[in-house]
């Protein structure tokens, strides 16, 4: 039988090259909890973490919204954190956000915590639907709340249907999933301070070309559609993760690779700025 923790930190991911230094800053981070840590993703865990008992690889080369969906179920406790592998935490940072977060004792209510990216904070107002012209749609309530890096309720994300898949990178899903959650009489609350601090990559540089093109060729069209008119999305199937391809196509277009480093040759990524090619013109559009 396996053990149940207080919490557990889900990371879709590839950068494994990082994960050792992730995994160090969350023993810093979050020492008052017994907690997991779950990488979901096509390379296997570095050496470094191999035998650590409060680690773990679900293994699939699918699409980041399929990662997450997948890896939700299996878990080792109630209380979850979704994150990025890009990211170190600052110490102490989670024992103050969950403590926090303990104090409400809803299961519908969800925690953005708060990060800086690319070394840029956020005044807390980011953090809104109110803030950001792409969420000024008419099926979208501007007193609604974001949360990019989550603290949940298994329990409550389930019941809820979790990601949408036909989503592929985590973004639209997560935003979709929060105003599901909202739409419900959920809330969301912020973390009581930073707690950690995450890179940037734009465009394509490095390996962020797919998710870029997921993001902006496939994702925000969909996103864009579904949010421009009102409807009354709350629950959806939560077996809907395996409508989505084994093998995501951007991340891997050619060979499936068996390791970031080869990835990361084979791809010809670069830390260099390299921007993305402009996407194709719609039909009928000069």
């Amino acid at each position: 039988m396996s053990k149940e923790f207080d919490m557990t930190f889900l990371i879709p991911g590839i950068r494994t090259n990082r994960w050792k230094d992730l995994y160090d800053s969350l023993r810093l981070s979050c020492k008052k909890y017994d907690w997991e840590l779950v990488f979901v993703g096509p390379f296997d865990l570095p050496e470094e973490l191999r035998n650590k008992d409060d680690v773990r690889l679900i293994k699939d080369r699918g699409q980041v919204s399929r990662c997450v969906q997948l890896g939700v179920p299996q878990i080792n406790s109630e209380i979850f954190f979704i994150g990025m592998d890009d990211s170190i935490y600052i110490e102490d940072a989670f024992d103050e956000a969950i403590d926090k977060y303990e104090s409400h004792a809803l299961e519908n209510t969800i925690m953005q915590c708060i990060y800086a990216e690319g070394g840029h904070d956020q005044p807390i107002h980011y953090w809104s639907a109110a803030h950001h012209d792409a969420f000024k749609l008419a099926g979208i309530n501007q007193n609604w709340k974001l949360a990019t890096q989550p603290i949940i309720h298994k329990s409550y994300f389930m019941e809820l249907g979790g990601f949408d898949c036909r989503w592929e990178y985590m973004d639209k899903p997560m935003h979709d999933f929060m105003f599901r959650t909202q739409r419900d009489g959920g809330e969301i609350i912020y973390s009581p301070g930073k707690v950690a601090n995450s890179d940037w990559w734009p465009d394509h540089t490095g390996d962020h070309g797919p998710v870029h093109d997921a993001e902006i060729l496939h994702d925000f069209p969909i996103f864009n559609e579904m949010w421009s008119v009102p409807n009354s999305r709350i629950k959806i199937d939560y077996d809907n993760w395996k409508d989505a391809p084994t093998v995501w196509k951007r991340r891997f277009p050619e060979e499936v690779y068996d390791s970031y480093e080869k990835l990361w040759k084979g791809e010809g990524y670069t830390e260099e700025f390299k921007a993305a090619p402009p996407p194709p013109k719609r039909p009928g559009e000069k």
